[in-house]
């Protein structure tokens, strides 16, 4: 008997973050080549490019507590951090092994103060000299999103899925004024606004709303509007010709104020549209083999950019080879036996309440499950 794998796989966003870590990889290239391509800012937005991450983040985690709630009538906070554990720190904690190695051997300048505030998942709320050092400059984000991972699963345990709609609401709600009240309350911290929990969190947790309301009649207007085919066109004018514009003029003016909310808004019909017509030509571009795995190793993308990009760019486009290179070994050498052990220790420590509590099938064959708000046909057993 073998406990079905839980679905971690939605079409479409995995497409959907190798879109979003390139115009990280591009937004950090320097290079000429690309700096004379017209209107190259709308490709190499790196913010935007982290904003679909985080929206992503915030529906797909609380798409998979809602669906262990329906499933199990409870959500396990220990399964939750364990299977983060595996698959966030084995990669990142290499990344930051090679990152010293390499400090230690001269071959770049890091900051004892940055590995410790890096290593400690803090980087976004200390003193910005602490933060000063490119190699670890995108550890704001994982920083934040290690934040969201040990507050939000507890809130919906303990608060239950109707007060956690209320506070996913308050988050989006008022994280502008949370934002403007920082900026004059906290100066030495300016730098640091759009990266703070406190001050940054309403784009996780605009996915968060969006997988919360995906089923409920007050989201289906939204929904009919958001499944226009117009509608991602709209959104991808948005991003592209007002909001990026409107970022690079009025700067925290607009993205401290309105602009990250509306930003929120068009990744959230980008979102709905590619994964519930997955089937449109936008879907089936995503959809790709190739595409497809480019989002799945993503997060190691992620990670090793920043030693080729920046003040660290090689000759265009050979810098985007070693990302690559890198990122696939990462996936194959670190992520993949992580996920091995991952799925060793669950089955080891959740195999008594799983043979209780779960749906298990003899043999182990995969089936369909039915989620919240998404049908069978669109949602497939992964594991991850």
């Amino acid at each position: 008997m073998k406990v079905v794998p839980a679905n971690r796989s939605i079409p479409s966003l995995d497409g959907l973050r190798a879109v979003s870590v390139f115009m990280v990889i591009l937004g950090h290239t320097q290079s000429k080549f690309l700096d004379r391509i017209p209107f190259n800012a709308v490709f190499r937005d790196g913010g935007q490019g982290v904003a679909v991450f985080f929206v992503i983040s915030g529906f797909l985690i609380t798409h998979l507590l809602l669906k262990e709630l329906k499933r199990e009538g409870q959500i396990s906070l220990k399964r939750f951090y364990l299977r983060r554990t595996f698959r966030i720190f084995p990669p990142f904690y290499v990344y930051l092994l090679v990152v010293a190695l390499l400090t230690v051997f001269h071959v770049i300048q890091v900051h004892a103060s940055s590995l410790v505030a890096a290593g400690t998942y803090t980087w976004n709320y200390v003193p910005v000299s602490w933060s000063a050092d490119w190699a670890l400059g995108h550890c704001w984000s994982l920083a934040l999103e290690e934040q969201f991972y040990l507050l939000w699963p507890a809130c919906m345990v303990f608060f239950g899925r109707k007060t956690s709609l209320k506070i996913a609401v308050g988050f989006v709600a008022f994280s502008p004024l949370s934002r403007i009240v920082t900026y004059y309350a906290w100066p030495e911290m300016r730098g640091h606004l759009g990266m703070m929990l406190h001050t940054h969190l309403d784009t996780i947790m605009t996915g968060c709303l969006l997988a919360l309301m995906i089923d409920m009649d007050i989201c289906q207007r939204f929904r009919r509007v958001a499944l226009h085919p117009a509608s991602p066109v709209a959104a991808i004018l948005f991003l592209a010709a007002v909001d990026g514009p409107a970022s690079l003029r009025w700067r925290g003016n607009y993205t401290l104020t309105a602009g990250f909310s509306l930003e929120n808004l068009a990744i959230a019909v980008l979102v709905l549209y590619v994964v519930f017509r997955h089937e449109s030509p936008l879907g089936k571009l995503l959809n790709l083999r190739w595409v497809r795995h480019l989002g799945t190793i993503s997060y190691s993308l992620y990670l090793w950019q920043q030693l080729f990009a920046g003040p660290y760019t090689h000759i265009f486009p050979l810098n985007v080879a070693l990302i690559l290179l890198c990122a696939e070994g990462s996936y194959f050498l670190v992520e993949r036996p992580s996920f091995k052990a991952r799925d060793f220790v669950e089955r080891v420590t959740f195999l008594k309440t799983a043979q209780g509590t779960l749906d298990v099938v003899p043999g182990g064959a995969n089936v369909n499950v039915v989620v919240t708000g998404i049908r069978p046909d669109v949602a497939r057993c992964t594991g991850r």
